[in-house]
């Protein structure tokens, strides 16, 4: 009776081990098609980047833009009035702010009006009633009417790959996943870094850094809310 218990014992963990055996090692159409799966991912994921490196230049190093016209007060004295805010839209000879002409000479008096001399929007004004401004200050910021762009630094390694005209997909933090279209309408002559206000030093040690070039793309059509300044990610076609 032992014996057969003893036998019994044995084949249950013959049984076992061959069982263990056969679980830890794949048969080898399993080890065969994991391989393949691995081999058409990298292959795939290879051609997906060839493909945009060679059809786009990408960067999200850009943000929307416009040119902005400041507004300066031609003669000193108190202000008056501030007859717009942020935000609204003036036209070509509107009143933007009133100052007291009482202290100026007669040839003056037409200056006490501050007019603004484009159409457009008006970002910021600088000034309350009753302060003191110079001739010369700054009192108001104006958009140019119309004229909202992105302004993208390309990588130096890439910019010679830019045309005039190049169509360009866009995507603005603002708006999410929104898509947006422009076209390349400038590209910098020059690096930002030519533009630095910070002087270049001898200091014996040379770090050498990226240089990004400056290029100005053109909605193609007017689009409304846009905020200036607000982040933007674009993609060049290149072919």
């Amino acid at each position: 009776m032992a014996e057969l218990i003893n036998e019994t014992t044995e084949l249950a963990e013959t049984t076992e081990t061959e069982t263990a055996k056969t679980r830890k090692k794949p048969g080898k159409p399993v080890l065969i098609a994991i391989a393949a799966v691995v081999v058409i991912a990298v292959v795939g994921v290879y051609f997906y980047f060839n493909y945009q490196s060679s059809n786009f230049v990408k960067t999200n190093n850009a943000s929307v833009q416009c040119d902005m016209v400041t507004m300066v007060s031609k003669m000193s004295g108190n202000i008056l009035s501030v007859n717009v805010k942020q935000g609204d839209y003036v036209r070509t000879g509107d009143v933007l702010m009133q100052i007291d002409p009482s202290a100026a000479d007669s040839s003056q008096i037409d200056n006490s009006n501050v007019r603004s001399t484009i159409n457009g929007t008006v970002l910021k004004t600088l000034g309350a009633p009753g302060q003191m401004i110079s001739a010369g200050q700054t009192i108001a910021y104006v958009s140019q009417d119309n004229d909202m762009y992105v302004t993208a630094n390309i990588d130096e390694k890439v910019v010679n790959k830019l045309k005039l005209g190049q169509n360009v997909d866009i995507t603005i933090d603002q708006f999410g996943s929104q898509k947006f279209y422009g076209k390349v309408t400038a590209i910098g002559s020059a690096t930002l870094s030519a533009f630095s206000i910070v002087p270049s030093t001898s200091s014996g040690t040379f770090v050498k850094e990226t240089q990004y070039t400056p290029v100005k793309i053109q909605f193609v059509q007017e689009y409304d809310g846009l905020l200036i300044g607000a982040n933007a990610t674009v993609s060049i076609h290149i072919k």
